[in-house]
């Protein structure tokens, strides 16, 4: 396994907050020094059952392109499910133009988002159409004369001089990986691996296990700095037991989605916690009171998914650890009770945790 380099933390907002207190996380991102970047989630209209209302990303995308103007903007993710390939290549060469080259793209299957729609997941098989809009992407960004006919896209498009014209022609790619195929497409072909929220060491290290067998399958050496992502779910406070519970009803609804969605149970396992404590949760979705699972969610159950919470001491050693395991790239998915808690979160971060990282062991 390659040996990760000095790592580099972002924060990550889902597309729900408003575009006013986007632009204020972004700015205290880049004032705070975190140089992973400010990077944007897709949220989807389920969302309004928890009182949240979803913008579109490339819109707010665009909102926080302009309020910054060093650190990467990054999308993690969209799902190629949601747009044909051209059109989600124009949206990043769109964004990367505004924040002048700036921009990550950031696909994933995203099951939540796609549930709704009249998809056969069984039949659009995710590596098979994830290869394929990367192919077509890059091709788009290349600027060169293509025709295109794959399994599940087909795209033709004439040539145009991207670099002429000042703009990137290799856009870099990050691919949300769930599942041992995904992490190994991540290793043969994509810029960067993102992983879901909920990411412990334990699935940090399965997950670079299979790019790593991706990558050398496909004749790839990863460098040392290869991107390794994860959301995690992050509150830091002066007060420990304040940051604690804001992230935890965050972590029961990531549970729950874990659980009915997504169907890994590499990620659960992961935690070291028995089967059983998962059993609340689940009777919880056959009850339909999945909303309300907070309560079963121990401190002790959020230590064991290394989410970020606590004290700048706490969060440290808890961040330390996603390092150690190797994740290159801790994008920290904020959540308070308000955006002054948000921004306190951001600076405390920025300032007093991500400074005094050390490079993981090897």
């Amino acid at each position: 396994m390659s040996v990760p380099a000095v790592p580099k933390a972002g924060v990550i907002f889902k597309s729900y907050e408003p575009l006013a207190s986007m632009q204020a996380y972004a700015r205290q991102t880049e004032a705070s020094g975190l140089m992973g970047g400010f990077w944007i989630a897709e949220a989807y209209h389920w969302f309004r059952q928890y009182g949240l209302e979803a913008r579109g990303c490339f819109t707010t995308l665009a909102a926080v392109s302009v309020a910054t103007g060093k650190i990467p903007i990054g999308l993690g993710i969209t799902s190629p499910y949601m747009r044909h390939p051209t059109i989600q290549a124009s949206e990043a060469a769109a964004i990367d133009e505004l924040s002048g080259g700036r921009f990550i793209m950031g696909i994933g299957v995203g099951k939540v988002g796609i549930e709704y729609l009249e998809y056969d997941i069984e039949k659009l098989r995710p590596v098979g159409v994830h290869h394929e809009s990367m192919e077509i992407m890059r091709k788009v960004f290349s600027g060169e004369a293509y025709e295109y006919k794959g399994k599940y896209y087909e795209s033709s498009m004439p040539a145009y001089d991207r670099a002429g014209a000042g703009l990137r022609t290799d856009i870099p790619i990050y691919v949300g990986a769930t599942g041992p195929f995904m992490q190994r497409l991540c290793g043969s072909e994509s810029d960067g691996m993102l992983l879901a929220g909920l990411t412990s060491p334990p699935f940090v290290k399965y997950a670079r296990d299979n790019m790593d067998a991706g990558a050398a399958k496909a004749g790839r050496t990863l460098p040392a700095d290869f991107p390794v992502g994860g959301v995690i779910l992050c509150s830091c406070s002066r007060d420990g037991d304040k940051a604690r519970d804001a992230t935890r009803p965050y972590t029961g609804t990531y549970v729950v989605n874990k659980i009915r969605n997504i169907k890994n149970d590499i990620i659960l396992a992961g935690s070291g916690l028995p089967d059983s404590a998962w059993e609340p949760f689940r009777q919880a979705i056959a009850d339909g009171t999945q909303d309300n699972v907070t309560r079963y969610v121990t401190d002790e159950m959020m230590r064991k998914f290394t989410v970020i919470s606590g004290t700048p001491e706490d969060c440290l050693e808890i961040t330390q650890e996603l390092v150690d395991a190797g994740l290159t790239l801790p994008l920290l998915e904020v959540v308070g009770a308000n955006e002054a808690d948000n921004l306190e979160t951001i600076r405390l971060m920025g300032e007093e945790v991500v400074p005094n990282l050390r490079p993981a062991s090897a």
